[in-house]
């Protein structure tokens, strides 16, 4: 194992290299050919066990920077446009597969999530999918009941291919409905609290109406939701609640479910009665999830919170 002495020497070595590299020309000629001199000795140096040696050209070099300091410590063109350059390649490569940063930008997701919050967005939780493509070349596991996923949006339509976001709510096998604004899965009602009366929606497009928000628990995750209350003053408003979904009945008057296929998951928003989700445009392919929101980055009052 090299001695801590030695690697700091090798690094300094490494440093004054990409310094006479980039900006060794703008010495006399006489000095960029003693510089390199003086980096060749200390690579020798640096190879070889001689300590006596290794300090010899350490301070050879340490001298001709500091002798030529005001012409080399500027960053030459060609140094900012590599550093500047090595930044926009990194940061792609961040937000093509590790996170990538998210504006909400409907009411869906009331209570959970408000118009104009900032996320970001796990991408590899899912595996890792070549840009602008539905490929993964790396596979991840499969979005998990109660996860918030970001996602291409399925349907036909001017909003094929947008980004949506919304809850996933069954997976693949799962019956799947609701009745009297309770989530049923595969038969059982999931664990809900109504929490208090009802109260503002917090959501602009129901300004006039009254919504109850209760609190759900899907596999291990808890989350707010909220519906249009049952009302005579929402009524005469306007405003109009789905409780039970589907609507048909079945041949013996039971009522419908559904099933989500093999390789989707069914989503919907926590905002039941203001949602775009899979009541209306059907079951999400696994194969068009971006990410999994994780955590709230903007704005300020709930910053870098996480989003459940």
């Amino acid at each position: 194992m090299e001695k801590p002495g030695r690697r700091k020497a090798r690094k300094f070595w490494k440093e004054a290299s990409q310094v006479f590299r980039f900006r060794g020309k703008r010495l006399a000629e006489a000095d960029r050919k003693r510089l390199e001199v003086h980096l060749e000795e200390l690579r020798v140096a640096l190879d070889g066990t001689d300590e006596k040696a290794l300090e010899r050209a350490l301070a050879a070099v340490r001298s001709d920077l500091q002798q030529h300091q005001q012409a080399l410590k500027k960053a030459s063109f060609s140094e900012n446009v590599r550093s500047l350059g090595g930044a926009v390649i990194l940061a792609l490569l961040i937000r093509a597969f590790l996170f990538e940063a998210f504006k909400i930008p409907t009411g869906s997701m009331i209570p959970t999530l408000q118009v104009g919050d900032h996320l970001f967005v796990n991408k590899f939780v899912y595996g890792l999918r070549v840009p602008f493509t539905h490929y993964r070349f790396v596979e991840g596991r499969a979005p998990r009941p109660g996860e918030i996923v970001v996602f291409e949006y399925p349907g036909p339509g001017e909003d094929h291919g947008k980004d949506f976001i919304k809850r996933v709510v069954g997976v693949a096998g799962d019956r799947v409905r609701l009745q009297d604004n309770r989530l049923l899965v595969n038969g059982q009602p999931i664990p809900t609290e109504v929490l208090g009366a009802p109260g503002p929606c917090e959501d602009a497009t129901l300004a006039q109406c009254q919504c109850v928000r209760q609190r759900e628990r899907l596999g291990d995750m808890e989350s707010l939701t909220q519906h249009i209350a049952l009302s005579e003053a929402n009524f005469r408003a306007g405003c109009r609640n789905a409780p039970d979904w589907p609507m048909e009945a079945g041949e013996a008057g039971d009522a419908v479910e559904v099933v989500v296929p093999a390789g989707h998951v069914f989503v919907m928003g926590d905002n039941r009665d203001n949602s775009s989700d899979g009541r209306y445009w059907g079951f999400l392919p696994v194969e068009n999830t971006k990410g999994r929101a994780m955590v709230r980055w903007w704005p300020p009052g709930r910053w870098f919170q996480a989003v459940r």
